[in-house]
């Protein structure tokens, strides 16, 4: 794979075909990457389409692409997604950024009653922009072809409706109950879901009557280990044992 990767979201169909990079992706490639002409690119739509390409003019604004080669990478045969509760401060858009990197391929920003974070309906769009910026960034830093998609931001009823579409519904919790997430796996062994979600509490947890629906909707109270975890890092344990159990099937 050539050092530099770039995202543009129409897919070239023939091999010789150019493609003019945007202002952001240009000088990404061209001013913080220092690409220079006749250099090796790789070109991805988010859709599984990957090129090899050559710079033929490394201009600041406006890259020009020529492509050397076309493939296209499968999707997974399996769906994982992240439910998140908002946290504070940026730390959605760290979330977003490695949820990308360990392949999940959808986000559902949640809004419960304990989040700290307030998303003002007149910055959603900001925020949105913000988002998907983070997860264009896993995309590029871990080679995935595929740009995880961020739902748009809903309350916490909306989403028990959303999350019926999923197979396996897990939701991280510190009840005594709980079990191990790859216990949950475990008997499911003979069929593991071709989908599961993972919900995950804000910095001061679910409430029991958020945590009381969630069981009502088929959300299984699940421990992610043994010692309490930030949010973030929660979100990134839980994706990363579905992601590593799923793919070794």
């Amino acid at each position: 794979m050539p050092d530099f990767r770039s995202y543009h979201e129409h897919a070239p169909k023939n091999v010789g075909d150019q493609v003019l990079l945007g202002p952001e992706e240009s000088n990404h490639l061209v001013a913080a990457n220092r690409a220079r002409v006749g250099d090796s690119v790789s070109l991805f739509n988010g859709l599984g389409c990957e090129c090899e390409a050559r710079l033929l003019d490394a201009n600041k604004r406006k890259a020009l692409l020529e492509i050397t080669e076309i493939s296209f990478a499968p999707p997974t045969p399996y769906r994982i997604a992240l439910a998140q509760a908002l946290p504070k401060g940026k730390l959605m858009e760290s979330i977003i950024r490695k949820a990308s990197e360990i392949g999940a391929q959808q986000i559902f920003p949640v809004a419960s009653k304990r989040c700290e974070a307030k998303v003002d309906a007149k910055k959603q769009d900001t925020k949105n922009a913000k988002w998907s910026t983070a997860a264009l960034e896993g995309a590029k830093q871990s080679g995935n072809p595929y740009l995880v998609q961020i739902e748009d931001l809903t309350d916490f009823q909306s989403f028990m409706e959303l999350s019926r579409a999923f197979e396996l519904k897990l939701i991280a919790s510190l009840e005594p109950h709980a079990l191990p997430l790859k216990q949950h796996l475990a008997s499911r062994k003979e069929k593991l879901p071709s989908s599961a979600i993972c919900l995950i509490g804000p910095e001061g947890d679910f409430t029991p009557e958020e945590y009381e629906e969630a069981a009502q909707n088929g959300f299984l109270p699940t421990r992610l280990g043994p010692y309490v975890m930030r949010s973030e890092t929660a979100a990134v344990h839980a994706l990363s044992i579905l992601q590593h159990e799923l793919t070794n099937r």
